[in-house]
């Protein structure tokens, strides 16, 4: 597994209820969220790009980017910014 790569399985090893046993469906509220988690990481440990959604992995790298997401997402995108903080450009598709 990538050691960068947070499974949503993992959500609830640590203790956050997201699915009550049911599939899981993609939520703007759960990315929103997961969003809020990657800032406050980015605090501590900054990076470079942090990406929210399904299968993620390998998706896209920062350099490829140039710091601006893609108008169109399928996926969320976490990016530095001057200054110190980081944008989130939510998925969109």
């Amino acid at each position: 597994m990538n050691p960068d790569y947070v499974p949503l399985g993992a959500l609830e090893q640590a203790g956050v209820s997201y699915g009550g046993g049911r599939q899981v469906t993609r939520s703007a509220v759960l990315d929103d969220w997961l969003a809020g988690v990657g800032a406050e990481v980015y605090r501590a440990v900054p990076f470079s790009l942090a990406v929210i959604g399904w299968e993620v992995s390998d998706f896209t790298h920062a350099a490829a980017l140039g710091g601006r997401a893609p108008d169109v997402r399928q996926i969320g995108y976490l990016l530095p910014q001057p200054g110190g903080d980081v944008r989130y450009a939510a998925a969109n598709l």
